[in-house]
């Protein structure tokens, strides 16, 4: 029963951390903003606002987005927490 328990935890983490190096990547961030790249043809426009708005929840605000553009096929966006 340990032994199950165990490796469901070590799977956990493997997938937690699997998340965290996938796109949209973080360029920048700090308690009042995050700014966030991915490739509009392969992420969605939502997923990076999930991140944004997980972000400013942490510190009990929402993300509201500032500005964003496009480098080749890549989508640059920078989020504010208010």
């Amino acid at each position: 029963m340990l032994a199950t328990a165990r490796r469901a935890a070590g799977i956990a983490v493997l997938l937690t951390l699997g998340a965290c190096t996938g796109p949209p990547w973080t360029l920048s961030q700090s308690p009042t903003e995050i700014s966030l790249r991915w490739y509009s043809d392969s992420t969605p426009t939502a997923a990076a606002q999930a991140i944004a708005q997980q972000h400013c929840q942490s510190s009990g605000k929402t993300a509201e987005l500032v500005s964003s553009t496009q480098d080749g096929s890549a989508q640059l966006a920078t989020y504010r927490c208010r």
